[in-house]
């Protein structure tokens, strides 16, 4: 009788699973990014973000190709023509400086082209409306230990770098990276998070076309990590989602690791079908117990300052939500 309660408990337990996932999958249609449920504008505002930062990352790098992304541009002014800046000024602020960023490599390129003209023009509409301008690129240093930096100015200077300088990093810094990392919360110490270290360039060529997200430096890449949280430490449905946030607080340790070290480091989304995600695990040898939350690449910046995207931020009174007691 016991055995029988014992699988009876067991099959309840995975059907809450089948239902918990239904219920998240419900939330998920009815408020992602392609909903016809969602607000235009709130659609609007995180597309054009998005687009824009591309632009910000073509910039950053460390031979930007002339002339790129026209038509991803022109997706941009057409959205910015569509959207209501009363919901926020963001996505337009943003888009200015990206577009003046842009400008500037082309006049410095000596480039010359109507497309050019067209977005100059475009620029000095935007201008002429009294837009301010905080998206584009910066000059992003290092953080080398030195200068008397307090906690505020240290986690503020860490951007992404996307020019590495050739060579692997050593045993000894990749094992006080990872030290560094495991100060980092985790849900009752499960500690369900795990790095994968790839310093061979054809395997990292693989991984990171598999990624998708690194066109442009990837070539430049000699270390690159990827986190993973371990399902097996996570029961109940309640947690089904759990991994995830431990991987990721994980994530944010090991990327501040990076930066106290004063290595540049890109963090690469994994939001990947489970089709793809297997190519990885299969690639990188990485069990399938293990769920992946991201990869970062990692090393030695090419210069103690870097170009890097200025990913501006919204305004801490849109993101601050005071409940009074």
């Amino acid at each position: 009788m016991k055995q029988v309660k014992r699988m009876m408990d067991k099959a309840w337990k995975l059907m809450l699973f089948v239902s918990e996932f239904f219920g998240d999958m419900l939330r998920f249609i009815r408020h992602n990014g392609y909903s016809p449920l969602e607000g235009r504008n709130k659609k609007l505002f995180y597309k054009i973000l998005i687009e824009t930062h591309t632009v910000e990352k073509g910039l950053s790098l460390k031979e930007p190709k002339p002339l790129f992304g026209k038509g991803k541009i022109n997706a941009i002014i057409q959205m910015l023509n569509d959207y209501d800046r009363s919901y926020s000024a963001l996505p337009v602020e943003m888009a200015l400086g990206a577009f003046q960023g842009y400008l500037d490599l082309h006049r410095t390129l000596g480039i010359s082209d109507e497309f050019v003209f067209y977005l100059d023009a475009y620029v000095e509409h935007l201008k002429r409306d009294g837009t301010a301008s905080t998206g584009g690129i910066k000059r992003a240093a290092t953080w080398l230990g030195e200068g008397g930096l307090d906690a505020k100015a240290f986690l503020q200077s860490r951007s992404s770098c996307r020019m590495f300088q050739p060579g692997k990093i050593d045993s000894p810094l990749l094992t006080s990276l990872v030290e560094l990392a495991q100060s980092s919360p985790s849900q009752c110490n499960r500690q369900s998070s795990r790095v994968h270290v790839y310093q061979d360039r054809a395997v990292i060529a693989q991984l990171l076309a598999l990624q998708g997200g690194s066109r442009g430096f990837a070539q430049s890449v000699d270390n690159l990590f990827v986190v993973t949280s371990e399902v097996t430490a996570w029961g109940g449905a309640g947690q089904r989602n759990q991994l995830y946030v431990d991987g990721a607080l994980f994530s944010m340790g090991l990327l501040l690791a990076c930066h106290a070290n004063g290595l540049g480091a890109c963090p690469l989304n994994l939001a990947v079908l489970n089709s793809v995600e297997k190519k990885i695990r299969t690639v990188g040898a990485i069990p399938a117990s293990e769920r992946l939350i991201m990869m970062i690449a990692v090393g030695l910046p090419v210069e103690s300052h870097f170009r890097a995207a200025r990913s501006p931020r919204r305004l801490t009174t849109e993101v601050l939500q005071l409940h009074g007691g």
